[in-house]
């Protein structure tokens, strides 16, 4: 796309209002009324029309950049002018015209593949900051080759992810490591510590004092914390309690990056309610917590979760129910899950239930397998999930006690989330030809029952995308 094409039929004001109309069309539709396929098609085509509209807007800022419009009609440069006409903040600005010049004149496959709508603003963006800090000794081919690489990877990345790829390609491409070390995508976002200075009651003198002129103690305001759990006949827990300000602060820290939405692979937003995720966060961090055993030992024995089960029923041909430390069943769905990937200890019991026999406690997946899967996987391996591999837990894609092998083409890592999902959602997992897993959605979610790779966990060859 070029000005040239603004001089074929019409005037561009005229096509413009044209464009306005259309617009004035779908925003006053019913759009109840549309089927699935008229919203899929509608919601694919504005996103993409999001793009188209970003590169006019990219032609229409270069020439008004050539042309000295800005400065003829009083502002300091075109920055500026966006700014005070359209309320743009300076940052958003700046930006905006920056990747105007980059896509235009310099990333001329960037921009049209933005007037295409095949990528995003965003993800154009993410293109033109990466390559405009390509090392100096790049060459011209090289930087060719880097875009049409970064412009495949935005295929199937989003912008977050992209700025990886993209911070990796400029070291691939570095000869010599004059860098601090590589970008960090994510800016820092510290806290901050905030004193909270309590208000003291002075005596005559000054102190905190009684009549006797003694210090009185200051109240502990941990004294307040207190945390119920009540069992429920369903087999439910309810929790209830209270914290003091320093202990909220830290349980909300902790639970703040696991409790924020996670939308699904294709974009779905998370259905979660936030209540839902919170306690799944609080799960995920006492998980985590465990797993790593930093927990002190009870009873000489580092605690976890334990379940007391009979053979048969861990078989699925027992009526007898599996057990926590505390009596409440768990419902087979869970047991299987837990069962995965987990340490069994075998004790026989005698018709009183006196054990006669503690037999050497077994992983299922013993440690070393579980390195090879972690060096295969790299993290969940779920589609569009970017979960590391210490979240994860092992998952036997035929259950072992169905005579599924313990063995690395019969497992994957998965999320506490995504097991679960995989376990009561209906998700077929296969291994495809290279030996990694893929996974087929239910028919409710896709029809064509299209299996799907996780791309987040393994990335394109950089090296070989690049030169």
């Amino acid at each position: 796309m070029d000005l040239n094409d603004f001089g074929d039929g019409p005037d561009p004001p005229t096509r413009l209002a044209t464009i306005s109309r259309q617009l004035d069309g779908l925003l006053t539709a019913q759009a109840w009324q549309l089927s699935d396929t008229e919203l899929d098609g509608l919601l694919e085509g504005v996103c993409r029309l999001t793009s188209r509209v970003a590169a006019v807007r990219g032609l229409l800022f270069v020439e008004a950049q050539d042309r000295g419009f800005a400065v003829r009609h009083g502002a300091t440069d075109l920055t500026g002018w966006l700014r005070d006409r359209l309320r743009l903040t300076t940052r958003d600005a700046r930006r905006q015209v920056t990747l105007a010049h980059d896509t235009t004149t310099v990333h001329t496959a960037t921009g049209t593949a933005l007037a295409d709508g095949t990528i995003t603003v965003e993800q154009a963006m993410v293109i033109s900051d990466a390559l405009r800090t390509l090392p100096t000794a790049t060459t011209p081919d090289q930087q060719t080759a880097a875009e049409q690489a970064l412009l495949r990877f935005a295929d199937q990345f989003d912008p977050h992810h992209l700025v990886k790829l993209a911070a990796r390609l400029r070291e691939t491409l570095t000869t010599t490591d004059t860098s601090p070390g590589g970008d960090d995508p994510h800016t820092d976002s510290h806290t901050g510590e905030h004193t909270n200075p309590s208000t003291r009651k002075t005596g005559s003198g000054g102190d905190d004092a009684g009549n006797d002129g003694r210090k009185k103690p200051s109240p502990d305001p941990a004294d307040i914390r207190r945390l119920t759990l009540t069992d429920t006949p369903t087999g439910t827990t309810l929790i209830s309690g209270e914290l003091d300000t320093e202990g909220a602060a830290l349980l909300r820290t902790a639970l703040d990056s696991l409790a924020a939405p996670q939308p699904a692979a294709d974009g779905t937003p998370d259905r979660r309610s936030p209540t839902r995720r919170r306690a799944d966060a609080l799960i995920d961090l006492v998980t985590r917590a465990l797993g790593a055993a930093t927990v002190p030992e009870n009873g000489g024995v580092r605690p976890h979760l334990t379940v007391t089960i009979d053979w048969n029923t861990l078989l699925a041909s027992g009526a007898s129910p599996a057990l926590t430390s505390w009596g409440l069943p768990l419902p087979h769905s869970t047991l299987a899950r837990l069962s995965c990937d987990a340490e069994i200890s075998r004790i026989i019991l005698d018709p009183d239930g006196v054990p006669l026999d503690v037999g050497r406690s077994t992983r299922v997946v013993p440690p070393q397998l579980r390195r090879a899967l972690v060096a295969r996987d790299r993290g969940c391996s779920f589609p569009g999930c970017d979960r590391p591999p210490t979240w994860c837990e092992a998952h036997h894609v035929i259950h072992w006690t169905h005579g599924g092998v313990t063995a690395l083409h019969n497992l994957v890592l998965l999320c506490g989330h995504h097991h679960r999902q995989v376990h009561h959602d209906g998700w077929t997992i296969i291994f495809t030809d290279d030996g990694h897993p893929a996974y087929t959605p239910p028919w409710r979610i896709d029809p064509h029952q299209t299996p799907r790779r996780n791309p987040y966990t393994h990335p394109p060859d950089l090296l070989t995308s690049a030169t």
